[in-house]
């Protein structure tokens, strides 16, 4: 019997603590944080070891005809990374909104 593990460096779903925090703090429904995935790395914020993740939507990469597959493709096309934070050693979640704000223009 083989079992195949998933490669540690591909992009996953969002951790739960994640999704929670998303969920109260940006008020996302469950089924959009079902369809982001992210990429997770080691890191650190104010002296200290986190589990960091940056956050993207796979259908605005099909959109745009990209294939997001590492963090490094991710880091190429910076307007698909739509959100980033960490969990830290005691499990909380902290996450940032990076996507681009939409700019309405009046007409004169």
């Amino acid at each position: 019997m083989h079992l195949y593990w998933r490669n540690k460096n591909g992009a996953r779903r969002l951790p739960k603590p994640i999704q929670e925090y998303m969920r109260r703090r940006f008020g996302l429904l469950p089924q959009y944080l079902e369809l982001l995935r992210c990429f997770e790395y080691d890191g650190q914020v104010k002296d200290k070891q986190v589990r960091r993740v940056s956050i993207f939507s796979p259908a605005k990469a099909r959109e745009k005809d990209l294939s997001i597959r590492s963090r490094q493709d991710l880091e190429q096309h910076h307007e698909l990374l739509f959100y980033e934070g960490y969990i830290d050693s005691a499990g909380d979640a902290y996450v940032a909104d990076r996507r681009t704000p939409r700019v309405e223009i009046k007409a004169t």
